[in-house]
């Protein structure tokens, strides 16, 4: 009966030790209140901003906040979305093919932020974003997350776009702050990766804004245009080498 109790105390044990490696992870400099883009590596036109104004094709003025003082902002400036997988080390053409417009189309230039990090299988990471479209329909504008596996596999979340995958923002469109989060299934060195680009043309942009957590978001008319509502995350595509496990995977939309 001792060697009995004694076992069971020895595999509670175990049972607590192995809970506790698993944990949210921390970025460096995650909500950017560094005032820099400082532990980020950067592609394209992003800059560490405060409370920022989005002006639309058709004069809808967005005003998105961070949740202190500071967040990033992407804005597709002339950097091709090949040079983009390319640097990720991404197989070229993923990113178009997720570009599901009912109209067609081909992505042309965009930005990036990326930074490596290791993390234990069951390990949480969680960031937030809110997507604005300047342009109309049918230039779709797809951003996307992104994450690549210590076996170098690789899974694309659609986060939004004007009327494709991920949340259909339409024309000048805004998605609303949102978090992208993500389960580790595997134990090593990983890269979290947020791509916003141009569909058909280089002109008239998607902005992603990324931070820690979300932020705020107004705008200049009357009545702002309400932000779709969410759907399922079935916008994910899992690539490369040793297509283990997918991860948990959601996104979530704050009030």
């Amino acid at each position: 009966m001792k060697q009995m109790k004694l076992t069971l105390i020895a595999i509670s044990a175990f049972s607590i030790s192995c809970n506790a490696l698993a944990a949210p992870i921390s970025l460096s400099n995650q909500n950017f209140e560094t005032g820099t883009l400082s532990g980020w590596t950067t592609l394209g036109t992003v800059a560490a901003v405060g409370a920022t104004s989005v002006t639309t094709f058709n004069s809808i003025i967005w005003n998105v906040s961070p949740n202190l003082t500071t967040m990033a902002q992407l804005n597709p400036d002339g950097l091709s979305v090949s040079s983009i997988e390319s640097t990720l080390g991404i197989t070229a053409g993923t990113l178009n093919a997720l570009n599901t417009n009912p109209d067609g189309g081909s992505l042309t230039d965009g930005a990036a932020i990326y930074q490596s990090f290791t993390g234990n299988s069951g390990d949480t990471i969680s960031m937030a974003w809110d997507y604005v479209a300047t342009d109309y329909i049918p230039f779709n504008d797809p951003a996307f997350a992104i994450i690549i596996n210590p076996d170098n596999s690789v899974v694309v979340d659609v986060l939004a776009s004007t009327h494709g995958l991920g949340i259909p923002v339409g024309t000048a469109g805004h998605s609303g702050w949102n978090t992208f989060d993500y389960a580790l299934t595997q134990t090593g060195n990983y890269t979290i990766a947020f791509v916003t680009t141009n569909d058909k043309d280089t002109i008239l942009d998607s902005v992603l804004f990324v931070d820690n957590v979300p932020g705020g978001a107004t705008c200049n008319l009357e009545n702002c245009p309400t932000p779709p509502s969410v759907p399922e995350p079935a916008s994910l595509a899992l690539l490369g080498i040793g297509l283990a496990g997918l991860g948990a995977m959601r996104r979530k939309r704050r009030a």
